[in-house]
């Protein structure tokens, strides 16, 4: 099959389908961020807030990757802590990472975290910008956090390397934890609906950001039978757009994700594909090491150990394994996806 034989959405739509494709497509997490010197100069304009939630604003720092780096596949700029502000909660964006003002850790926080609604946030209208701008050429993917990502979120009010605090309310208050949680779910299906509806995203993906902190029992109760509950009620709603589930900490937990239904399955840098795709017939997603992204001239020689033993041809999406850092360079990132071009001589 030539390498110019297949659309961008054409590739996408075979890969999610575990299909042999021409060459796989790929994009990169967070891959408009700070590492590039633009997206830096649209903060000059724009907070970091409008950048979410400004249809403009989030379709020109979509739009970077693709002219920097040549990416098949764009994800709208947007951040996972944005629907719990139209749940209760007041989000802060100060310069070392969001923050939950006031964290709900009680009974009385239930009146301040209710289930939302949408029917067409900005980030659909994003979305539509997005595919207007690029005359439908690329993929756009919607995306959310996971219920049990939000709740960490949420309860712990910041990044937490431990989670302490969402640890203590599911040990301590169980139930509590699980209305949240149902709350969330209602919440993230619906935002992901809009996605996909209102605003025609070729695909979502769910984000697992926590998962890793969890052991297994609590990983199963907490968070795979939520992630579940979205992934079964968003296809009911959105038969044709395929579902990405990342996760950090895959290695431990590949099967249990692969039982939330998601047509695809995005992994760590920590769990080799070789080894990922003898434990699963889904299609895969990543999975560079980010920190290769530090150094332009280690980028070739890890791409190579990554695919030892994987056959790239049929169902994976070419990808880190975590988002790239503010550290990266713009480089090694252009060369990744030299590297997955080169692969049928692009």
């Amino acid at each position: 099959m030539p390498a110019s034989a297949l659309s961008r959405r054409e590739r996408f739509a075979l890969t999610v389908r575990g299909e042999e494709t021409d060459r796989p497509p790929v994009w990169i997490m967070r891959q408009a961020g700070r590492y590039m010197p633009q997206y830096m100069a649209l903060r000059e304009r724009y907070s970091f807030r409008e950048l979410c939630l400004d249809p403009e604003a989030s379709a020109a720092a979509a739009l970077l990757p693709p002219e920097l780096l040549g990416v098949d596949i764009l994800i709208i700029f947007n951040d996972i802590l944005i629907p719990l502000e139209e749940m209760g909660l007041r989000v802060e964006f100060p310069g070392g990472g969001p923050e939950i003002m006031d964290p709900p850790r009680d009974e009385a926080a239930l009146g301040r975290f209710r289930a939302v609604a949408f029917e067409d946030p900005p980030v659909a209208a994003s979305i539509r910008l997005l595919r207007e701008r690029t005359a439908d050429e690329y993929p756009v993917l919607g995306f959310a956090g996971s219920p049990f990502t939000l709740l960490g979120y949420a309860v712990e009010g910041k990044m937490s390397r431990n989670a302490h605090e969402v640890r203590r309310l599911m040990l301590e208050q169980p139930e509590l934890a699980h209305e949240m949680l149902r709350r969330l779910t209602d919440t993230v299906v619906s935002y992901l609906v809009a996605q996909a509806g209102a605003g025609g995203a070729a695909g979502v993906q769910i984000f697992e950001s926590l998962g890793h902190i969890l052991p297994a029992w609590e990983y199963g109760e907490f968070a795979t039978v939520y992630t579940r509950e979205v992934v079964r009620r968003f296809r009911a709603a959105c038969p044709d757009t395929p579902v990405i589930v990342y996760s950090r900490g895959a290695a431990a937990c590949l099967e249990t994700m692969e039982s939330t239904g998601a047509d695809v399955l995005g992994v760590d840098w920590q769990l080799p594909l070789a080894e990922a795709r003898r434990r699963t017939t889904r299609p895969l997603q990543g999975n560079l090491d980010p920190m290769v992204m530090l150094a332009p001239d280690a980028v070739e020689d890890a791409f190579g150990r990554m695919l030892e033993g994987f056959d790239w041809r049929r169902g994976w999406i070419a990808n880190l394994g975590h988002g790239i850092t503010p550290q990266a360079s713009v480089e090694s990132a252009r060369r990744f996806v030299q590297c997955v071009r080169k692969l049928t001589g692009e």
